[in-house]
Order: structure tokens, then C-alpha cells, then sequence
């Protein structure tokens, strides 16, 4: 027979000498989220986890570090006592005008900038200043160009196999426990290189196998096209599919608005979650509602978003309601959803962009 009485002691002296380590069931299924301004992104994440490793990868200039900035700004409003964002710019390519376009806020006391000459020095800074509490986002970009220290120090020709994937592990074992003890969220960024294992297969990310069992959200980011107005490219629009997601739901996939002065315009993409969730009905140009009684109707979107803007606490309450049906699971989102890596291994046709980028890694 179990004696509950002495394991109860036992278990009081323990959590007294390992503050923050035992817990019961319902403490440790606490998952922390939070919003975005773009419901899009909200609903790409099921709500943002802020205490995990997030990794987006993709082919070059796709949006990664543009989403991962957008993100970060979202994140200083979020915690505006720990408002600090870390970048570890190992691409060196850190735009501070266009983050501040982005809505990162880059003054010394929100911003910190770091040009490390290999990953270890890198995160081992981070590390003693995640520890402070001010951090509210480590953005890390990217894996592909971050050196070991052996790297840095042997001859250019000398052989090192498997010395980033090796580094990236040990990392990673420390920052999964990190990120939940801090609050403090890390998002990854991964190039793509060629996947020499089967033709028509998506190509496999950089870093090794550590990231992709460490992350609890990997999303894949692809540019679709450019955004032009007046015969200049003001943004780009770009596909975002989950590949996994610990925290939410997963194989979302979303189409997105990335614009180069402002990132995502929230209140289009919470019109067309409005169409989508049938709270406002779409005949042709014409969107109507009918929830207070008297009905609406309006010619045209940017009549919709007019009236929103018109009845600042409707808008309000049916924005409440998207964000809420965007965190859980939605017939009229999810229904269709699918696993890529399972349509991969079938072979499944891929779309335009993504066959021809497959194709230009193989010429």
C-alpha cells in the first residue's frame, strides 16, 4: 500500500529545494500566448507561444527575417516591461529603417544588436542576458551562416563534418529549458539548401535535425509574388505552411500581405476572416451583416472597413470573436488541413513557385 502521507513530505521538501521544477498536471499544461495585430499570423501560430523555439525556414529573401521582426515589434507592445529584442545578426544584413518600418522599436533601451564571430560566443551572450529578465524575443538569423568556433580558428579547406549540426544540438538542449524559464521566445531562422535524395522533394533545411525535433512551431515561408502600386514593388505576398505546431493547431496555411512600410495590414486580413466565418456575406461586390438587428450593407471592401472603423465597438467585438475562432480549432479553416511531409512522401504536386525553385537548385 502506498504511504501518500510520507511521499507528500517528501515531496514539500523537494519542491522547496527545486523551486520551479515539480509541478502538478494542470500547472504544467499552462500554454502561454499571445496575439498579433494580424490575425493571419494569429492564425498561422494558433496564438503565439512566448516561451518556446519557433523556427521559420525557407528559400532566400522569401520574408523570413521580415515576419521574425514583425513579430519581435508585436512582442515589445506585448511586454512593455521587458521590452528588449536580441538580434543575432550572423547574416549581417540588420536594416535599422526598415525594421523600424517593420515596428521594431531599435533605441538603446528596446534594441540589441549582436555580430558575433561564431555561434558559441554568440549564445553564450544571449544566454547571460536572457538570465537579466528584460528580453521579450531572440531573433537568430540565421543557421546557415553561423560558424563554429573550430571554424573560425582552422584553415578554410579543413575539413569539419557535422561541427554546426553538433553545436546547434547542444544549444538547443539548453534553450528549450531557457526559453520556458524566461518567458522569453526563440525564433530561428534556417535557410534551405538542395535535397539530393529524391527529385521533386522539398529541399531539406541547414543546422542539422537538432531544430526541427527542438522547435515546437516550424512554419515554411515562400514568396508568391510582388505587391506593386504605381509600378513600384511596395511588399511582397508570401505562403506560410505549418509543418509542426506542439502548441496549436497544426498544417495551417496561410497566404499573406507583407508590406515593406508597415508589415501586415490587419484590418484587410480581419475583413476576410469576417467573409470567411460567414459573420459578413459575400454576393459579388456586395458584403452584408445582419447580427444587431438592423441589417448592413455595404458595396465594396473598402466600404466594410469604412463602417468597421465607423462603429469602433463593433469592430471591436467581432475582432474578439475572429481572434478567439483563429486559437482553436475552426471547421471552415481546418477542416481541409493536411500534412505536408505526408504529401511530400506521396509525391503530390507542389505549387508553381515552389516546383520552380526546386528546379533552379538543380540546374
Amino acid at each position: 500500500m502506498a504511504d501518500l502521507k510520507n511521499l507528500r513530505k517528501v515531496l514539500g521538501q523537494l519542491q522547496t529545494k527545486y523551486k520551479n521544477t515539480i509541478f502538478q498536471a494542470e500547472e504544467a499544461n499552462v500554454i502561454n500566448k499571445i496575439n498579433f495585430q494580424s490575425p493571419q499570423l494569429t492564425y498561422q501560430f494558433s496564438g503565439f507561444s512566448y516561451d518556446r523555439v519557433h523556427q521559420l525556414y525557407g528559400p532566400e529573401s522569401s520574408g523570413k527575417s521580415s515576419i521574425s521582426t514583425y513579430i519581435a515589434g508585436q512582442l515589445q507592445q506585448k511586454f512593455p516591461e521587458r521590452p528588449v529584442v536580441l538580434y543575432l545578426d550572423f547574416e549581417r544584413t540588420f536594416d535599422i529603417e526598415y525594421a523600424k518600418n517593420l515596428g521594431l522599436n531599435t533605441d538603446e533601451d528596446h534594441f540589441i544588436l549582436i555580430r558575433a564571430e561564431n555561434g558559441e560566443e554568440g549564445f553564450t551572450i544571449a544566454e547571460e542576458l536572457v538570465k537579466t529578465e528584460s528580453l521579450c524575443c531572440i531573433i537568430f538569423d540565421s543557421d546557415a551562416t553561423c560558424p563554429t568556433r573550430t571554424e573560425i580558428a582552422d584553415e578554410v579547406n579543413k575539413a569539419s563534418f557535422g561541427g554546426s549540426a553538433l553545436m546547434f544540438s547542444r544549444v538547443l538542449r539548453r534553450w528549450n529549458i531557457l526559453c520556458a524559464k524566461y518567458k522569453t521566445p526563440l525564433i530561428w531562422i534556417s535557410q534551405e539548401r538542395a535535397n539530393m535524395n529524391a527529385y521533386a522533394h522539398l529541399p531539406s533545411t541547414t543546422g542539422g535535425y537538432a531544430i526541427k525535433f527542438s522547435a515546437s512551431t516550424r512554419n515554411r515561408v515562400t514568396k508568391i509574388d510582388n505587391i506593386t502600386q504605381g509600378g513600384e514593388i511596395v511588399g511582397i505576398k508570401v505562403r506560410v505552411r505549418n509543418y509542426k505546431n506542439k502548441t496549436g493547431i497544426p498544417f495551417r496555411d496561410a497566404e499573406m500581405a507583407l508590406y515593406f512600410d508597415g508589415g501586415f495590414k490587419s484590418d484587410d486580413e480581419y475583413v476576410d476572416f469576417l467573409v470567411r466565418f460567414d459573420i459578413f456575406k459575400q454576393g459579388g461586390a456586395w458584403f452584408t451583416c445582419d447580427r444587431w438587428g438592423e441589417p448592413i450593407k455595404c458595396n465594396g471592401k473598402a466600404k466594410v472597413l469604412e463602417w468597421l472603423k465607423e462603429n469602433p465597438e463593433k469592430y471591436e467585438e467581432l475582432k474578439n470573436e475572429v481572434t478567439n475562432r483563429l486559437l482553436g480549432f475552426s471547421e471552415e479553416l481546418d477542416s481541409h488541413n493536411s500534412d505536408p511531409e505526408i504529401e511530400e512522401g506521396t509525391g503530390e504536386k507542389f505549387n508553381k513557385e515552389e516546383v520552380q525553385y526546386v528546379e533552379s537548385l538543380a540546374e
